[in-house]
């Protein structure tokens, strides 16, 4: 039998399904990379941005997205299934914080949805979601104290949590300099050239190719955990002390 006999919920006769791994290869369809990883006190992404249009407006591509005011997520792969991933994360959000009176913390949002993301690899008629996102914010543990989390959560709905890893086109290249680069203790400033820097060297960027138009960072920290962007002169700014420490 061909691979195209087997349906979503059909294992082959090797134990694959073969349509959840289609849907992995879709991630790389859009060649762009993002980086996730915590500091000491803070949680950042570091999203590739490419504007396929000289007519778009720069600031209207984004990757990085607000589920509540506290969590956010980076979306990678199929865009419409990103933003479906969105709508389904701000409406679990909203629906926690209606029954309970509180927000929800990151760690049960990315449970959830990959709970989600799970059946659709189990019930006919359906197709897995053609994407993976990065989930961040800071989260209180029992004692009050808060710190910062990073989740992915794939298509085959699997929510696992990280100190620091990458998705997308070259997400393998950007895991191989975190692991030499990455140190759990860095200052806001030294995480975020981190993810600088590993996106820099997986991509083969010289020093000056990498602009602060190509790069979309969102951070949280322990003193302020709202989710906020680095606004591009601030952006250059990092990129320009890179360059001068190499």
């Amino acid at each position: 039998m061909s691979r195209s006999t087997y349906d979503i919920s059909v294992f082959s006769p090797e134990g694959r399904l073969y349509q959840v791994e289609y849907s992995f290869k879709t991630l790389t369809t859009e060649a762009l990379t993002n980086v996730g990883l915590v500091g000491k006190d803070c949680a950042v992404v570091v999203a590739q941005k490419k504007v396929p249009d000289k007519l778009l407006k720069v600031d209207s591509v984004s990757h990085v997205f607000l589920v509540t005011k506290e969590i956010g997520i980076n979306v990678c792969g199929r865009v419409p299934d990103g933003a479906a991933i969105l709508d389904d994360a701000r409406q679990h959000a909203g629906e926690f914080h209606e029954k309970y009176g509180y927000q929800c913390d990151v760690t049960w949002l990315a449970r959830r949805l990959g709970e989600n993301a799970q059946h659709y690899t189990q019930h006919a008629g359906y197709r897995p979601l053609g994407n993976i996102s990065i989930l961040f914010a800071m989260e209180k543990d029992d004692m009050g104290v808060s710190h910062p989390k990073i989740y992915t959560v794939d298509p085959a709905g699997v929510a696992i949590g990280y100190y620091a890893t990458a998705t997308g086109q070259k997400d393998n290249e950007v895991k191989q300099v975190l692991e030499k680069a990455y140190k759990k203790d860095m200052t806001l400033e030294e995480t975020i050239m981190c993810g600088i820097q590993s996106l820099q060297k997986s991509l083969g960027a010289n020093e000056n190719s990498l602009t602060a138009a190509d790069l979309q960072i969102s951070i949280v920290t322990a003193d302020n955990p709202k989710c906020r962007f680095v606004d591009a002169t601030t952006v250059e700014e990092y990129i320009t002390k890179i360059v001068e420490r190499d």
